[in-house]
């Protein structure tokens, strides 16, 4: 009978999951919201024993462990590289200021001091899952803006390791015990040691042994044991079992199978971490939400305004542009997923009640809900500032003073010095062509001033900074920028100023191509088809055609691709 239980509840998570997986995504919504809010129905109306939620718990606790493997297989410190200052200073100063603001405001709403530091360490977390979803389909990942929130977001679920480890020693002892702290801190470092060991040694070995063998069931069997097994063994010590499943994690991912892993892992990790999602669900009744209403709203649109502060100043402080300080801002303001994770560590070992765990989803649901909403508005919000009285304050290191160089005619305008820009830069001083870069990133300004190179800083949208790179007697406008709403308000502007220019523009979309066409652009490049024509060039000349013939086919392909 206990089997038939759980079969069941299992098959009633699966079909309400599916049902407000599909409702959020029909009506543009994290799919998370639409998981959790199962849940929310399901505790009401199915799963009412205590036998099926513990059953239906265990799940859940394999999937916080997949959900933290399948994280550490994916973390890169390449990633980090590129924005590793201001990923690490940033997110560690905003974590910290976080967990100040809850244990300094939080006590004010009758929460005593160690729920206040629960609560800051949880609300200091924001969602790697749904800002990276977000960036995807919006086409950002690539942007300035789009690596440093996936960065600061590394550096988060990073953080999630130390909170697991300390914040239920500060609750047993009650205070902050130096020989306990000293202990904790050793068992990070044994970890992290025993990580570093194994990771160079041991696994790589043994992963290549496994593919060896040419077998996706030993690959996924031996994975998911490695997974579960580091996981059991620092819960022997005491420890967190999703933070065991993590360090295997990150194992793995030196290992040159690492990509294979995750593919392989990806679907039983998502069945698992759906479960894990519905199952927070379960603890949140509505009549709770709607007995807190007041109580739930004023906490998340306190902490969203906290956090765009503290992400905002802390941005600024270290040298980026208004622009870049405020979209990053925008985009970290919900709690993340694993805020969830912790809430549920809390739980489980006595640290915080129930009342506050069901405060943290609700908290936390409202945040993420807002998330689509705010990534909207930020540039709209951006666009209105730049234009009032605050312009001046906000925008005061724009252009600055690059002397005869603005007087230039003729010349190209590139938008964003990227990986595109940065190849047609060099070209074009091979050829001896004038050119003035517009870059709102002052690291690359900053190099490019030390090279000669003429250079604008300052956000390209703005038509002040376009009309100060004398677009109005520019010859072409380069836009090499991936970001979709950038490009067309660069489009508008530099027509605006100069109706007869030539511009160049790159994109990923074909529904994007139609829309800068019908903007006026002459020319637009799509990165993936031209690289698709260098492969035709290849293998049909390899095929034994002639250079003419080939010529032929690609500009007959060329004439369909552009009647599209």
């Amino acid at each position: 009978m206990p089997d038939t239980v759980l079969a069941f509840n299992l098959l009633a998570i699966l079909i309400l999951a599916l049902i407000g997986g599909l409702i959020a995504k029909k009506i543009r919504q994290p799919l998370i919201l639409g998981y959790v809010l199962s849940g929310i129905l399901l505790g009401g109306l199915i799963i009412r024993t205590a036998q099926g939620q513990q059953a239906i718990g265990s799940l859940a606790e394999i999937g916080v462990a997949l959900l933290m493997f399948s994280i550490g297989v994916e973390f890169s410190f390449s990633r980090l590289s590129k924005v590793r200052n201001i990923a690490f200073w940033g997110a560690l100063i905003q974590i910290l200021l976080t967990i100040l603001f809850g244990v300094v405001v939080f006590p004010k709403f009758g929460f005593d001091f160690y729920t206040s530091l629960f609560l800051g360490s949880c609300f200091s977390l924001s969602s790697t899952a749904i800002v990276t979803k977000i960036l995807a389909e919006k086409g950002e990942l690539d942007t300035l803006p789009g690596e440093i929130m996936i960065g600061w977001l590394l550096v988060q679920d990073l953080a999630v390791l130390p909170m697991v480890l300390i914040l239920p020693q500060i609750f047993a002892l009650g205070s902050l015990g130096l020989s306990n702290i000293l202990l904790t801190i050793g068992k990070i470092i044994f970890l992290l040691g025993l990580c570093l060991v194994l990771g160079r040694a041991l696994i790589p070995r043994l992963m290549d042994k496994v593919a060896a063998v040419n077998s996706r069931e030993i690959l996924i069997l031996t994975v998911v044991t490695l997974c579960l097994l580091s996981a059991f063994g620092t819960s022997v010590l005491g420890l967190s079992f999703a933070l065991g499943a993590f360090l295997a994690g990150i194992l793995i991912s030196e290992s040159a199978q690492n990509h294979a892993v995750f593919s392989e892992i990806r679907p039983l990790r998502d069945v698992f971490s759906i479960v894990f999602f519905v199952s927070l669900g379960l603890m949140l009744t509505p009549s709770f939400f709607l007995a807190n209403l007041r109580l739930i709203l004023g906490l998340a649109l306190m902490i969203i305004s906290v956090k765009f502060v503290i992400c905002l100043i802390v941005s600024l402080f270290l040298g980026y542009h208004f622009k870049v300080s405020f979209l990053v801002a925008a985009g970290l303001v919900q709690i993340g997923e694993f805020s969830f994770v912790l809430g549920r560590l809390g739980l489980g070992q006595n640290l915080i009640s129930t009342e506050t765990y069901s405060l943290i989803i609700s908290v936390a649901l409202v945040t993420i809900t807002l998330t689509p909403f705010i990534f909207n508005w930020a540039p709209k919000i951006y666009r209105y500032l730049i234009k009032s009285r605050f312009r001046p304050y906000l925008l005061k290191n724009d252009c600055g003073s690059l002397g005869d160089q603005l007087q230039l005619e003729n010349h190209i305008v590139i938008c964003g010095y990227g990986r595109v820009g940065g190849w047609l830069g060099r070209a074009l001083m091979l050829c001896q062509i004038p050119f003035v870069v517009v870059d709102y990133n002052h690291e690359v300004v900053k190099d490019l001033r030390n090279k000669g190179v003429p250079v604008v800083y300052g956000d390209p949208v703005d038509i002040e900074v376009l009309n100060y790179a004398r677009v109005d007697r520019a010859r072409v406008v380069v836009i090499a920028i991936p970001d979709q709403h950038t490009q067309e308000m660069v489009v508008v502007n530099a027509l605006g100023l100069n109706p007869k220019i030539k511009i160049v523009c790159r994109t990923h979309h074909q529904e994007n191509r139609n829309r800068l066409k019908a903007l006026g652009v002459q020319t637009i490049i799509q990165p993936e088809f031209e690289a698709s024509l260098s492969i035709i060039h290849r293998i049909v000349q390899d095929m034994g055609y002639t250079s003419e013939e080939v010529s032929g086919k690609i500009k007959r392909i060329r004439l369909e691709y552009s009647s599209e």
